[in-house]
Parts: structure tokens; sequence; C-alpha cells
């Protein structure tokens, strides 16, 4: 193993995952953490055995990453990480950005008036104060629902495919982050209010640039932390 092995940490599949499913997130939390640096070889051996399965699922896991962009592939060779360094992080959220402008601007040419009001109280429900799980909750349900009133299909759909860049709860990764979206969704919501596309998709532009900074601080955090104890 190189300087950045992996931990024993067997990870169990969550409700509606499979165990390619586990191990995948398994590696994209050691990329995260700097325990899995650019330019490796990914050890599928070691995977296996922290995840504690069979390598079948490690090649299986490894197709995915590939499509998501944590791994290359190349012939003969094996997988290799490819580096989570600061311009990923922002071209991500970059893309969140557009992603989620682009679902506010459809879901005004589309809502009726009873859905602009079901976005209204889940907009005063990411307002209230709350500790980082149920705001999770509430961001996700305010989100989806945005989403769904965009009424396209092939939106959900990019949504479904894209995996985070954060394992796990975002904001309890990311604490500083809810401030960010909670001010970012009230601003967002009375863009939506104002019928303004185009301050609609400021909005979300700034809101998910605002995120990558502070992913990026957490980031570099923890890689000085993998690195410390890899020494």
């Amino acid at each position: 193993m190189s300087r950045a092995a992996v931990r024993p940490a067997p990870h169990a599949p969550l409700p509606g995952e499979t165990i390619a499913d586990a191990v995948a997130r398994f590696v994209r939390t050691e990329i995260f953490e700097g325990r899995l640096v650019g330019g490796q070889r990914l050890p599928q051996d070691d995977i296996a055995e922290s995840v504690g399965v069979s390598r079948i699922p490690v090649r299986e896991a490894i197709i995915a990453l590939e499509r998501e962009g944590w791994v290359r592939v190349e012939r003969h060779r094996g997988a290799f990480i490819n580096a989570l360094d600061e311009q990923a992080v922002l071209d991500r959220f970059a893309l969140y950005g557009r992603f989620y402008g682009f679902a506010a601007r459809r879901a005004l040419e589309r809502m009726s008036g009873e859905q602009r009001e079901t976005l209204r109280r889940l907009a005063l429900d990411l307002a209230r104060p709350s500790g980082a799980k149920p705001f999770e909750r509430a961001n996700g349900a305010y989100m989806s629902t945005l989403v769904h009133f965009a009424g396209s299909a092939r939106l959900r759909g990019v949504l479904r495919s894209t995996a985070q860049i954060v394992p796990g709860n975002f904001f309890v990764t990311v604490p500083k982050s809810i401030a960010i979206q909670r001010a970012g969704i009230s601003a967002l919501q009375a863009a939506l209010d104002a019928d303004d596309a185009p301050a609609a998709e400021r909005i979300c532009a700034d809101m998910e640039h605002r995120h990558a900074l502070e992913v990026i601080a957490v980031m570099h955090a923890r890689h000085a932390r993998a690195a410390t104890a890899q020494a």
C-alpha cells in the first residue's frame, strides 16, 4: 500500500443500496478524507477487505466511480484515483448551481398556484432553527420538490445519477453551509415569488459557489490530518 492506505471500516449497505453501492460510497469517503490520493492505484484487495466483501462488488463499484469521475481505468493497468482538488470541487458545485438554476426557471414556467404555496411552506421549514440532520431532511424536501415542479423526468434522472462530492450528511460534514443554504433558499424563494427567473439562477449559482469554498476548506483540513497520520 502507498502512503494513503485505507482504514479498516466495514460499511454495510444503506437502505436502497447494493453491496457495490456501499463499496463506491466507501471509496468516495476515502478520497474526500485524503486517504486515497490522486494518481494512486486503487487498492482493490484492500478495499474489499476493508468493506468486508469479495472483489466482484469492488469491480462493479469501479464502473460507477469511473462514470462519476472519481477514478479512471487504464487498460491492463487497473483503476487510478482522479485528483479531488480545488478546481474539481469548484467545477462540481458550478454544475449544481446551473442545474438548480435551470430547475428554478423551468418550475416558474410550469408551477400552479398550489405548487407555489407548497414551495413557500417548505422554505419556511428551512428557515426554522434546527440541527444538521433535520435541516438536511428539510432541504432535501425543498430541493427535490423544486426539481419535481420543473416537470422534467430528465432533470430528475440527472439528479439521481449525480453522486454527492461530500460523503454522508453534507451539513454535518460542512456545518457552515447550513447558514449559506438557509439564506440562499430564502433569497431563491423570494425570486420565485417575484417570478424573477434570472435572479433565481444567479442565487443558485452563488449559493453553490459558497458551498464549494466551504467544502474546499473542510477538505484541506482533512487531507492535512490524513497526511500527518501517514507520516
